[in-house]
């Protein structure tokens, strides 16, 4: 499980880097840039719409383009979230302290 955690904290602070590089593109060219998960892909030369293309049902095709067409850091995100709850923490929750007594 802690692989899990440890994943999920990973891919947070990558989603957190899109997020921040599509912020400043913006700003330079004052036009909303969103990259997609598909052009984050690129970077690394992996064509992920031509690998899907090629092996993968038409029943399936459409939900996964739509998959990679969304911004890359709303893909990332949403896997550090599952695999968050996936491993919820490990660390025992403290009762809270008694309240103070109220004065008369």
């Amino acid at each position: 499980m802690v692989i899990f955690r440890w994943l999920s904290l990973i891919l947070i602070v990558l989603a957190v880097m899109l997020l921040g590089a599509d912020l400043v593109a913006t700003l330079e060219k004052k036009a909303l840039v969103v990259r997609s998960f598909h052009d984050v892909l690129a970077l690394f030369d992996y064509d992920a719409k031509q690998f899907l293309i090629v092996n993968l049902p038409p029943q399936l095709l459409n939900v996964a383009v739509t998959v990679i067409d969304a911004p890359g850091w709303l893909i990332l995100a949403t896997f550090a979230f599952f695999f968050a709850i996936i491993a919820p923490s490990s660390k025992k929750v403290r009762p809270l302290p008694p309240p103070p007594p109220l004065p008369r």
